[in-house]
């Protein structure tokens, strides 16, 4: 009896322990199997995030091209210049105006007092060396009319001869001035590259009213001293006007080429963009503008010279590049749905 009894009990005890130890066991499980669910959601994150990256590198790509239609491209007046390989020469650039030459200008005076009886020309005027003027009677009683001539030929750039008008003996009646060739009148502040101008070299000459007439011209004096008031420094050229398109007063901007003439990757400045460490170009291919970084080395008046970012034979914008810069998506640009695809 006593060993059923040991028997009975020693079940007993085993069945309440094994029911303790399922209790014990059965959240665990559970827990992994929550764990290895969150684990599953985790990759499926992964996945997602990885679809993600790949669609912003599909964006990157769309971006870094723009592609304009042919009436887009008529729209913006889209122009380009071939990149080429050329020398270059280093400049000095000054701001100019055109004047006429000081020794190609000649005065009109009576040397007499007396009174202006008739006008033969007025303001304008081309008039030949000898070619009659001004009739002058002297204010002297019993004195003969005397006629005034022009002492050289040219235009006359001034006059103030009126008829009847009384004039002293050093009155001016009249300027006249040889403009076949003229004086470009270059100014700049002072820096070290005043040192490296001398006469005789060449420069090239870009006027306001003339964009599209570069003139090429000769320094003809220049002379190592402040101009009296302005602090600035000139330097005069020559050009040959028998053309007669230059007039007295034309604004511009001088470049005076100085050092020697390097071989270089050479486009127009207007085709860059940019400031100060963020320099770039649009290049045209086909129907595509690429935006490209460039760095640029020497500067030649109207040209640079581009160390890095373009290549010979390429074409850059130089006109409707200011409004490119500016296009993106929904205009003529990047196509309206270059973000399709991009969930989040």
């Amino acid at each position: 009896m006593t060993q059923v009894f040991f028997k009975v009990l020693v079940a007993a005890l085993f069945l309440s322990f094994a029911g303790c130890l399922t209790s014990m066991t059965a959240p665990v499980m559970a827990q992994e199997d929550d764990h290895d669910h969150d684990h599953d959601d985790h990759d499926d994150h992964d996945h997602d995030h990885d679809d993600h990256d790949d669609d912003d590198d599909h964006d990157d790509e769309a971006g870094g091209l723009l592609i304009l239609t042919t009436a887009q491209m008529a729209n913006l007046g889209i122009a380009t210049v071939r990149a080429e390989i050329r020398p270059l020469q280093d400049t000095v650039e000054l701001i100019t105006s055109v004047e006429a030459l000081p020794e190609r200008q000649a005065h009109v005076s009576p040397r007499f007092d007396g009174q202006i009886r008739d006008v033969r020309a007025t303001l304008g005027d081309h008039v030949k060396a000898g070619q009659r003027l001004v009739v002058v009677e002297p204010l002297i009683a019993g004195a003969s009319t005397l006629t005034l001539s022009a002492p050289i030929s040219g235009v006359v750039s001034a006059q103030s001869a009126r008829i009847g008008q009384t004039v002293a003996a050093t009155s001016v009646l009249f300027e006249i001035s040889d403009h076949s060739r003229m004086l470009l009148h270059g100014t700049m502040m002072e820096s070290p590259d005043i040192t490296r101008i001398r006469a005789g070299q060449t420069a090239t000459v870009r006027l306001d009213a003339l964009p599209n007439k570069p003139l090429v011209a000769e320094v003809a004096r220049f002379y190592m001293a402040r101009e009296a008031g302005t602090g600035l420094f000139t330097v005069h050229a020559e050009a040959d006007n028998s053309d007669a398109m230059l007039y007295p007063g034309m604004m511009g901007t001088m470049s005076v080429a100085v050092g020697d003439a390097l071989p270089g990757i050479v486009i127009p400045r207007r085709a860059v963009l940019g400031g100060l460490g963020d320099r770039f170009v649009f290049v045209r291919i086909g129907d595509e503008f690429e935006r490209r970084a460039v760095v640029e080395g020497l500067v030649a008046g109207a040209d640079t010279e581009v160390l890095e970012g373009v290549f010979p034979g390429e074409d850059v914008v130089v006109q409707g590049h200011y409004q490119l810069q500016y296009m993106g998506e929904g205009s003529a640009g990047l196509p309206t749905d270059a973000h399709a695809g991009h969930n989040h």
